[in-house]
């Protein structure tokens, strides 16, 4: 039973990368090992977008050290929580080897995992960079958006 539904989770997660915009010519590769590295690149590229949303943030909010320093220790705490949710969707026993306990698409559905992971933190992130309207009062640290252009 736990082999098959490895098997059809294998076929339905390179799917489920293509509805999600990813390179479709990858994908199509058809060796597990292809799509291991397409989900790795994936998660590369995600990985790169958040650096840069990051990189964009402490220049546009360099007047506010109190503020980046919050938001620093809420970024090292987030990336703490990205891999206890990847141990916690494969939770791998002592002395246990995640490749034979949940197969050869572990790789892959722990990259795509950290890529889904990194998006939503990137649209967090996007927050502070899109700016908030005149008047919203709960908008905290979050600049203005006529202020940020």
């Amino acid at each position: 039973m736990k082999t098959s539904w490895l098997f059809l989770l294998g076929l339905a997660l390179p799917i489920s990368a293509h509805a999600a915009g990813a390179d479709v010519a990858c994908y199509a590769t058809g060796s597990q090992a292809g799509l291991n590295a397409c989900a790795a690149g994936e998660f590369t590229k995600a990985d790169q977008q958040l650096n840069k949303v990051w990189k964009a943030i402490l220049v546009k909010y360099k007047d506010q050290p109190a503020f980046l320093e919050k938001l620093k220790a809420s970024q090292k705490l987030w990336l703490q929580f990205r891999d206890a949710e990847v141990a916690a969707h494969f939770p791998v026993g002592k002395g246990e080897d995640a490749a034979t306990q949940y197969g050869s698409v572990y790789p892959m559905c722990v990259s795509q995992l950290q890529t889904d992971l990194t998006q939503q933190r990137i649209e967090q992130l996007q927050a502070w960079l899109k700016g908030a309207q005149e008047g919203d009062t709960c908008a905290g640290s979050i600049k203005n958006s006529a202020d940020l252009k």
